[in-house]
């Protein structure tokens, strides 16, 4: 364990103005705390509505709090208009694909964090460089 004092959360240090990349290159975690669920607002549609119903669970599993409402309801609403498109036979925008993409992992619902990680069949993939820096016992 190292001495002194505990290492600052990013957040407070770009608070503050101390931050500096060169040193805080993603050195510190930030916790993620429980909070209450993402408050629907009243101006969805009812196809957002029903994105917004089918989604919180996978949300909520990736941590998305109420301070995310506004973001998770924006995702359900263009959600709703890509899957107007497809019923009605037309690909829908690409700029609703690109955003919903993006939206997905900001919410933690798609992208890299959510893949599974392992050969196939359940094997795991072992680090050829994990023993680097340390002696054999």
């Amino acid at each position: 364990m190292k001495r002194g004092p505990k290492p600052e959360a990013r957040a407070t240090k770009v608070q503050r103005g101390t931050l500096q990349p060169c040193r805080d290159n993603g050195a510190v975690v930030e916790l993620v705390t429980a909070s209450d669920p993402p408050m629907m607002p009243d101006y969805l549609s009812d196809a957002a509505k029903e994105v917004w119903i089918d989604q919180i669970g996978r949300v909520m599993l990736g941590g998305i709090g109420d301070r995310d409402s506004l973001l998770f309801a924006r995702y359900c609403a263009t959600e709703a208009l890509a899957r107007t498109a497809f019923a009605a036979g037309e690909p829908p925008p690409s700029a609703y694909l690109s955003e919903l993409r993006r939206m997905e992992e900001l919410l933690g619902i798609a992208g890299p964090r959510t893949r599974q990680t392992g050969k196939p069949g359940g094997a795991t993939i072992e680090n050829p460089f994990a023993r680097n820096g340390r002696r054999a016992t």
